[in-house]
């Protein structure tokens, strides 16, 4: 079976005019888990150990959105923009049913898919993410306006600023990871597994979107999600009925993890998972158990049964 470190890359033209870079591992049936990753990064970034334990079960699909890595196009400026864009690849590929994963910002991303395509998506991961900006006065299930935690501006600062492979390494394990041992030995650990990728004449992608093009443009779809508007995911949570898990560390530094209580409050059939002694990188230093609780999710039919075995 091809893993994160031998699948080959293919390519796929959308009907909006993207070439799609695309990777598929795990079993040839059953319904895909497409996985849309993180600010500035594309799909070299994935943890294989993540990865390859979900494709040890199910049909997995890793893609670099518009204009990231291997893909053509152009980055949107809005997560309404990303999400039309992985529905137009989801066509090209003539599936008609997924389940879904989203982390940091293609968590924002995925919300949208399955709040435009409802009918695709027959189950929703929601990782280190956030809901988008709530409008005016609306408030939470018992009827008060949520308190909305800040990150610090340090982190996402080298998030967004780094350039070589070193400033790349040090702002993922500053803004992923604690800075303790258990931390530190994650980051070097992730780092070590996603460096492991070598792919007859593929190469390797270890570098983020450039900062002054893609970047800019990918941090101007989060500021548009920071702004008040009733057709992004706050004022719609409630649309989402299908079975949806929330996960994060304890204590994320980019995206509070306030947020993903708020998420899992105010969608109907959620459920939450927070992991100790984690932040933002959680699905990385917990790769193997996040997997297993993904895989559970994803296989069981009854959701309450589903929630017993979490």
């Amino acid at each position: 079976m091809a893993t994160q470190q031998t699948a080959t890359t293919h390519y796929i033209l959308a009907a909006n005019g993207t070439r799609f870079a695309h990777r598929r591992l795990g079993r040839a049936t059953g319904v895909p888990l497409v996985m849309h990753i993180h600010f500035r990064a594309n799909m070299d970034f994935w943890d294989p150990a993540l990865i390859n334990a979900l494709a040890a079960t199910r049909p997995v699909i890793l893609f670099d959105q518009a204009g990231v890595g291997r893909s053509t196009g152009s980055i949107p400026t809005t997560f309404q923009g990303w999400a039309d864009d992985l529905i137009a690849l989801i066509t090209a590929l003539n599936i008609n049913e997924i389940d879904l994963f989203g982390f940091s910002m293609g968590g924002a991303a995925v919300q949208m898919v399955a709040l435009t395509a409802p009918s695709l998506v027959r189950k929703l991961v929601l990782a280190g993410t956030a809901a988008s900006e709530p409008s005016p006065l609306v408030s939470d299930l018992r009827g008060i306006v949520w308190p909305r935690d800040v990150p610090p501006s340090e982190p996402i600062k080298l998030l967004a600023t780094a350039r070589t492979p070193a400033e790349i390494g040090r702002a993922l394990a500053y803004s992923f990871f604690h800075d303790t041992d258990e931390g530190r030995a994650g980051a070097k650990a992730y780092w070590g597994r996603v460096s492991e990728r070598h792919v007859s004449g593929e190469p390797r992608l270890l570098d983020l979107v450039d900062a002054d093009t893609g970047g800019k443009r990918q941090r101007a779809a989060y500021q548009d999600w920071l702004k008040p508007n009733p057709r992004n995911s706050f004022d719609r949570l409630g649309e989402l009925k299908m079975p949806v898990l929330v996960m994060n560390g304890d204590h994320d530094a980019l995206i509070p993890t306030s947020r993903s209580w708020e998420m899992q409050a105010r969608i109907p059939n959620a459920q939450l998972i927070v992991y100790p002694r984690a932040g933002h990188g959680f699905l990385y230093q917990y790769a193997e158990l996040v997997a297993a609780h993904v895989n559970i999710f994803l296989d069981v039919e009854d959701y309450g049964d589903a929630t017993a075995k979490l």
